[in-house]
């Protein structure tokens, strides 16, 4: 029998951040997750688990990512996902300790479905997993996106 339960990923290449995520996400027994260590990692990860070569999309359906991390940025990850991935097939929420305006930006710009600040809650990371689910991943790209410009126009977030 096929697991129906959504496959989340972690990538961070700091393995205490990615084993807390994962440990958090699976007490809720309602959600596999899988980790990664860097973004050529992660994208192995991703081919793995094409459905039907790709043509049925991913069983990767939200992504937690770190932005600094060595090899490859989590914003030039975001970047290559996007080309193969939209939103709706894959979401993506930045998880970071790093903040400023250009991150903001170029996170907009990749469509993400949120930005959590490291260091984070147990509480905040599984309200966004379940509101993702919940099928509201697209309004909280569009709610990402307002915050995210009102950032940038000097409006506070």
């Amino acid at each position: 029998m096929a697991n129906d339960k959504p496959l989340i990923m972690v990538v961070d290449d700091e393995p205490m951040v990615a084993e807390s995520v994962v440990e958090i996400v699976k007490t809720t027994d309602r959600y596999e997750i899988i980790s990664a260590n860097s973004g050529l990692d992660a994208f192995k990860l991703i081919n793995k688990n094409k459905k039907l070569m790709g043509l049925s999309g991913n069983k990767i359906k939200l992504i937690f990512l770190d932005l600094k991390m060595p090899d490859m940025s989590g914003l030039e990850f975001l970047q290559k996902l996007r080309l193969d991935y939209s939103p709706s097939d894959i979401g993506v929420i930045i998880l970071s300790a790093w903040e400023d305006d250009e991150k903001w930006k170029k996170s907009r710009d990749g469509s993400v479905a949120g930005y959590i600040l490291k260091p984070f809650g147990e509480e905040e990371l599984l309200k966004s997993i379940d509101y993702f689910f919940s099928g509201k991943s697209s309004w909280m790209v569009e709610q990402t996106k307002w915050k995210l410009m009102g950032k940038e126009e000097g409006l506070g977030a």
